[in-house]
């Protein structure tokens, strides 16, 4: 990890800018650190292969002729920029139908930002799909009879005809995330290497992962993924107050858990220690939970971890008011707390009134 002396006087952490898919501002792209990158195909095709397994635990990509080259090209990328004095290591990659995740472990100061290196490998990525399957200056013809060329490539080609990039354009080219904190990097491994396994529970429960938006509820607007019927359904705020001694936190804390298991849903940011350990013994049991967040859903929003479990058998649901499209998960503001803590308690006693 990035050794925190080395960092700009201003602090270990740099804001981000939001319109730039987590791009730190004053972050120095040149120096030592672990990236998690995301590049998405144009339109979310499946230009790189499919989910198969008949469970979860099976789920794997096969991937297809072009998706095998991509992964080839991925894989020998620090050996291709080692030459140019690019000291890299992947340490974490998994291809999926239609995007890409890889861990970059930049070794040491490079000559040119790291997104150097992610633009090189896209327009390689684009170059390679354009001399397999493209002829000539007219990229609507193809090179071989489409009776040989999977169907999900003869339809792409017709994308990139007028593209000319088989990438998702956004204002940063990629989405980004710079590890930084202890225990990170093992996550984002386990996250990486997940991904099939968490695609099929989605395909499984549809319904609950689609992202729901302007769902309006006693003067709020909301945006939501899981179960909105939970919101239907008598709720208990989880909010342990730092006034609390140890015995009434443990008291309080051990009254939530019980009116859960009498069918009670437990609502909250689930913010300090003392909540999260609620909201650890609620996903071990299985216990219903609407869960507020102060970051918004994108369309492909998928939750992390074993809240993705929640999620396909209807136990959860997330709750978000940001009103943008896309925002980053970041750390939370004394503020923001606050805010969802209020929330929670409005959501209980709105559902104690019905």
């Amino acid at each position: 990890m990035p050794n925190k002396t080395e960092q700009p006087e201003h602090g270990y952490r740099h804001p981000v800018d939001t319109n730039r898919h987590h791009r730190e501002n004053g972050w120095d792209y040149c120096g030592r650190a672990i990236y998690h990158i995301t590049l998405v195909v144009a339109e979310r095709q499946h230009l790189f292969g499919e989910l198969v397994g008949d469970s979860a635990e099976k789920a794997q990509i096969e991937l297809n002729e072009f998706g095998c080259k991509v992964n080839r090209l991925l894989r020998d990328t620090p050996e291709f920029y080692e030459s140019k004095g690019y000291s890299l290591r992947i340490l974490a990659l998994k291809i999926m139908p239609d995007h890409i995740h890889v861990l970059i472990h930049v070794l040491d100061h490079l000559p040119k930002p790291i997104g150097n290196v992610i633009r090189g490998f896209k327009s390689a990525c684009t170059s390679l799909f354009k001399r397999t399957y493209i002829g000539g200056d007219d990229t609507a013809n193809m090179h071989n009879p489409t009776a040989t060329i999977p169907s999900v490539i003869v339809h792409f080609a017709r994308i990139f005809a007028g593209t000319g990039s088989i990438w998702e354009k956004t204002p940063a080219g990629y989405h980004e995330r710079i590890l930084h904190a202890d225990g990170q990097l093992n996550n984002m491994i386990s996250y990486v290497r997940d991904n099939p396994r968490r695609l099929w529970l989605k395909k499984k429960r549809p319904e609950y992962f689609a992202v729901q938006r302007n769902v309006l509820w006693n003067g709020h607007c909301f945006s939501a993924v899981g179960n909105i019927l939970l919101l239907d359904s008598p709720m208990c705020a989880v909010h342990v107050r730092s006034r609390f001694s140890e015995d009434e936190s443990r008291n309080y804390m051990n009254e939530c858990i019980t009116s859960a298991r009498k069918g009670t849903v437990l609502v909250g940011a689930f913010i300090s220690p003392k909540e999260k350990q609620v909201l650890e013994i609620a996903i071990t049991e299985g216990l219903p939970i609407i869960l507020l967040v102060p970051y918004s859903f994108s369309e492909y929003y998928k939750p992390a971890g074993n809240l993705i479990e929640m999620c396909t058998s209807g136990k959860i649901l997330f709750l978000t008011e940001v009103s943008t499209e896309v925002s980053p998960r970041r750390s939370i503001s004394r503020e923001e707390c606050n805010i969802l803590n209020a929330l929670a308690e409005e959501l209980m006693q709105n559902s104690i009134s019905k």
